[in-house]
């Protein structure tokens, strides 16, 4: 991999590990930290025999800003919010700066604050606010109207901090929020709520109106459930879909087809590419026009971790080829975590940016070496099947080693993985493998009948619908496979969550056991 010649890796490392020493307040952890992180870097350093002054004050003062630039986010803000925050009732108001995610019978979204007004007076004051906004208040004839974003509002309703876990272990919410610069919630009903200016029209409104759009099709042209898988793997949002089949998706080690991705990213490229090219439009023009439909995307979907490192990751790459140089996919994904981390560095927390960044990793890093063994192996095995191989024999080698190539890929994301699946959901999956070679096919004909079928709806409903049963079937088909493969009692492994000490000894030998099978083993 030669990681010691990729000064982004290096660089990466510095300040996440600055980042996850300012997020402990136990001291020993933190040495645990600064060694786990200085021994891989100090091999790395040795090999390249590039230990001199400079490097190693750059090093630290890459550490010190990540360090910093954690400590100083997690510090609230003078005149936030939640300094009213008394569990007492208020009225708010403030701005809608996050598309709504359904919850219960309502829905939460972060608005901005802008004026309080509370038994002692009026404020001004600023923060974010989690609002958790129900539809209706028992005995209400007014149910009201979910807001959108960028609507300012006027809220009644009950200011509060967090409440802190009430156990050991257990899910902190009051840090998952803060993560996110959200230090207190707003507890309100539908028809407490009154509108007090529209929103502003900008990119991010125009993306969130076309996501309630395309919502409101999918609902027309397929059943609910199947509706809520088609937007789970065309948008990423899966919230809708029931727990029982998200927990199918989770045993069979399929859930990331429900997260926006770089699969995702990778389709748009591929069917836009493809349009643009069958139009003969400049190349240079057509790359222009690839990232802004990925950014455009990311945006729809809701610009989480992944979706954005994918999004950084695609955006690098077709500049590369716009000044005609040769992009590095390693360099690339540290510049997309550089990125989302120099934004928030909380994100490092993240479970979708850590599952995201792991299974990139371990599908870069293994595939180069795995990728042309299986190649050769089934071009071998068309020529043993028929002395002088047909065409029909080699296509069925291309196709079967594609399904192996599918299953390595799976393999390869999983070993990078399966720690952090363990340590948040206490499960590792035992049929992934199958489940995503049986998935994967289905997912990119779901994509691109999915994305005809609501493109022709909007010209003519029927049209969009006779398009939408085929969806329907394919969607279907998904579920079954689905369902089927997860939700037998052996499909999956409980396993309690391993210690941090334990998982970063594994990630340290996984990782000196691929560079030494990089240097050693022989590739075709």
């Amino acid at each position: 991999m030669n990681l010691h010649k990729r000064p982004l890796f290096i660089i990466g490392v510095a300040y996440v590990g600055g980042i996850l020493c300012a997020a402990q307040t136990d001291t020993r952890l933190i040495l645990l930290l600064v060694l786990a992180l200085c021994l891989p870097g100090i091999g790395m350093l040795l090999r390249s025999k590039q230990i001199h002054g400079p490097v190693v004050g750059i090093l630290a003062a890459v550490f010190a800003l990540g360090f910093m630039r954690t400590a100083s986010w997690r510090d609230v803000p003078q005149g936030d919010v939640s300094g009213f925050a008394v569990d007492k009732l208020v009225y708010m108001t403030g701005v809608v700066a996050s598309d709504l995610e359904p919850s219960g019978s309502g829905a939460k979204f972060v608005i901005k604050a802008r004026e309080v007004k509370n038994y002692t007076g009026v404020y001004h004051c600023a923060g974010k606010i989690m609002v958790n906004l129900n539809r209706s208040q028992w005995g209400s004839s007014d149910e009201g109207t979910m807001p959108f974003y960028g609507e300012t509002l006027r809220f009644h309703g009950r200011l509060s901090k967090p409440r802190p876990p009430s156990s050991a272990g257990s899910f902190d919410y009051g840090e998952y929020l803060s993560r996110k610069r959200v230090f207190c919630t707003l507890t309100a009903y539908t028809s407490e709520v009154t509108v007090l200016r529209p929103p502003a029209h900008g990119i991010r409104w125009m993306a969130l109106r076309l996501k309630s759009v395309l919502t409101n099709q999918a609902g027309k042209l397929f059943p609910p459930v199947n509706a809520a898988l088609m937007l789970g793997i065309l948008l990423g949002n899966y919230a809708a879909l029931p727990l029982a089949v998200q927990a199918a998706f989770m045993r069979s080690g399929t859930m990331h087809l429900l997260a926006a991705s770089g699969y995702n990213c990778g389709v748009v490229v591929l069917i836009l590419g493809f349009i643009l090219r069958k139009l003969t439009v400049p190349r240079s023009v057509t790359h222009i026009l690839l990232i802004a439909s990925v950014w455009g995307f990311a945006l729809v979907a809701g610009a989480g971790p992944s979706i954005v490192r994918a999004s950084v990751m695609v955006t690098v790459f077709l500049c590369a080829y716009l000044i005609w140089r040769a992009p590095d996919t390693l360099n690339t994904i540290c510049a997309a975590g550089l990125v989302i981390l120099a934004v928030n560095p909380m994100d490092v927390f993240d479970i979708g940016f850590q599952l995201s960044f792991s299974a990139v990793f371990g599908i870069i890093s293994i595939m180069p070496m795995v990728e042309p063994w299986i190649r050769r192996l089934f071009k071998v095995s068309a020529r043993i099947w028929e002395r002088e191989p047909s065409r029909f024999s080699v296509r069925l080698a291309g196709y079967s080693g594609d399904v192996v190539l599918a299953m390595a890929l799976s393999a390869a994301a999983g070993l990078w993985t399966w720690p952090i699946t363990a340590f948040y959901f206490n499960y590792l999956s035992l049929v992934s493998l199958i489940a995503n070679a049986m998935v994967a096919l289905l997912v990119v004909l779901i994509t691109v009948v999915g994305m005809a079928a609501l493109f022709l709806s909007m010209l003519w409903l029927p049209l969009g619908q006779s398009v939408g049963l085929l969806g329907t079937g394919l969607t279907e088909a998904v579920l079954r496979i689905v369902d089927g493969l997860g939700m037998q009692s052996w499909s999956s492994l409980s396993l309690r969550s391993p210690n941090l000490l334990i998982i970063a000894a594994y990630y340290i030998v996984l990782f000196w056991i691929t560079d030494y099978a990089y240097r050693k083993l022989p590739r075709t």
